[in-house]
């Protein structure tokens, strides 16, 4: 065994272990596992996994595991960058990279050690959906379990886009501009254009034969080989809606052709190109590369409008200041005052956003409002409110803010009052214009104006971070602007069709996320 392979299992071995020690990977284990629930739904509801020509596919071995095979590939091309997009900078912050520059361990070797080591994790949160299906499959299946064939399907399924989440995180810490908050959204747009280019590859009947290369979820083979097997254009994976006057159709195995395997692999090569733009990137932790400030750093995309618009903030800046008043009540509204101003004043694109979308929800027309303004809101405040409660842990303000009278047992209450405030400075005119007129899309918008800031205190403290809050809710709204006919995602009336039911859940999630971050804080405060 030579020592740079060496070199490279130790670094692997270091990000594994770290990574499953940590009680986010059970939490994330557990949510991929009971998501497997509701992704495989019972015939009598009238609603199936896999939807043939207005029929339903029988649950067999192989339809289950392409169904929620997709399932776990959507959810990972997208969830996976955010799980592991903290590699370097964890090393930066910890000041291990400054340990390990001044080691034998090349670029290369650092970057491979550190891709493998998201591999692997990521392949566990794979099996762990694997055999969470296998599960559902002995309770919900109509044939025999055959385990090989799950593994099979997931095998190259699964494993291109693993290997592309893998990839890419680590290219994009590695590359300044895109290592901060900027960077955690464009990979939101970036991931929503590849699977656009799917669908257009599709479309042009597999005539744009470059856009198989960034097909990361495999849904050119799929949809192809399900086309070519059925003789039909009519196919549906996921939860829809079938005619139970239809006899199932049976889908006994999916065989690796020649054909379906390269494809697979032929996705493959992006991953490599990133690995190598990641190689050239990488700063080796370089202190007059990465400072510091790489909290904040200037040369992220972000950060360096928030500058440019700094000038705008200077009359606010008299506000950021704690008052000197004495009670509870006083000193809670004054810290209150102070987190809002200090929010702004950190993000000035906040308060232009705020203003912008002011204006335009004034000028729009209501059904503009609903399917155009709300989206491009609710993507604004999760930029906005991602870090109200990281920034304090990341900048080790933690013991100076708890000098403040009577702030140390409300740190929860006053993050929430707080994020709150800025939530409602982006929404409260949309909800006063929805209330007029689409009542129940103005509550939607007003519960899932809580649901996004018990979600921003409630996942940033107990994730220490906020990547976890970013992904959910891009997702969410992901989803949402893609299932209209599906009132359970409406969480903020982009159609006003929320029931009380889900308005009732959306409050109670709301909820046990504020509970939960106030027990995990109660917690840290007694070890």
């Amino acid at each position: 065994m030579s020592e740079s392979f060496q070199r490279i299992i130790s670094i692997i071995r270091v990000e594994t272990l770290f990574r499953f020690r940590r009680v986010t990977a059970v939490v994330t284990f557990l949510i991929v596992a009971s998501a497997v629930y509701f992704i495989v739904p019972e015939n009598s509801t009238g609603r199936t996994l896999i939807q043939i020509d207005h029929g339903r596919a029988l649950y067999t071995s192989a339809a289950v595991a392409l169904g929620t095979g997709m399932f776990c590939t959507l959810f990972l091309s997208l969830i996976g960058f955010y799980i592991v997009s903290n590699s370097l900078r964890r090393d930066i912050l910890t000041r291990t990279g400054l340990v390990l520059a001044a080691t034998p361990v090349t670029n290369a070797e650092y970057i491979v050690g550190k891709f493998f080591g998201n591999v692997l994790y990521l392949t566990a949160v794979m099996l762990v959906c694997m055999t969470s299906s296998m599960v559902m499959f002995l309770i919900r299946g109509e044939a025999n379990l055959e385990p090989l064939t799950f593994l099979s399907i997931y095998s190259w399924l699964v494993i291109p886009t693993i290997a592309f989440c893998s990839a890419i995180a680590i290219t994009f810490e590695a590359f300044p501009l895109l290592s901060g908050r900027f960077g955690d959204v464009l990979f939101f747009f970036v991931w929503a254009t590849l699977l656009g280019s799917s669908a257009v590859f599709l479309d042009n009947g597999g005539q744009l034969n470059w856009l198989a290369l960034m097909d990361i979820v495999g849904i050119v083979p799929i949809i192809g080989f399900l086309q070519d097997h059925f003789h039909t254009s009519s196919i549906s994976i996921g939860s829809t809606s079938y005619d139970t006057a239809i006899s199932p159709v049976v889908l006994n195995e999916i065989p690796l052709s020649g054909k379906l395997l390269g494809q697979r692999c032929s996705t493959l090569v992006l991953p490599l190109a990133l690995l190598f733009m990641a190689r050239l990137w990488f700063h080796r932790f370089n202190p007059t590369k990465v400072k510091f400030s790489v909290r904040q750093t200037k040369k992220n995309i972000l950060t360096r409008v928030n500058l440019l618009l700094k000038p705008a903030t200077r009359l606010l800046q008299p506000f950021a200041r704690i008052g000197s008043a004495h009670s509870q009540q006083a000193t809670l509204l004054n810290a209150v005052r102070t987190d809002v101003f200090t929010t702004l004043l950190l993000s000035p694109f906040a308060i232009i956003a705020i203003i912008v979308f002011a204006i335009i929800s004034l000028s729009v027309d209501i059904s503009a409002l609903h399917s155009g303004v709300l989206p491009a809101i609710a993507i604004a405040i999760v930029i906005a409110v991602a870090d109200i409660v990281t920034r304090d842990h990341v900048a080790g303000m933690m013991n100076l803010l708890f000098t403040a009278p009577h702030l140390k047992p409300k740190y929860i209450l006053w993050k929430c009052i707080s994020a709150l405030i800025i939530v409602l400075c982006f929404t409260l005119i949309p909800l006063m214009r929805l209330y007029f007129e689409v009542p129940n899309a103005a509550l939607s918008l007003l519960i899932g104006s809580m649901l996004i800031t018990s979600a921003a205190v409630g996942l940033g403290m107990l994730a220490k971070s906020q990547k976890p809050f970013i992904a959910i809710f891009l997702m969410l709204l992901y989803i949402t602007l893609n299932a209209n006919d599906a009132p359970v995602f409406d969480f903020i009336g982009v159609y006003g069709k929320a029931t009380p039911d889900i308005h009732f859940g959306y409050a109670l999630i709301s909820v046990l996320m504020i509970v939960g971050a106030h027990l995990k804080y109660k917690s840290e405060l007694r070890t």
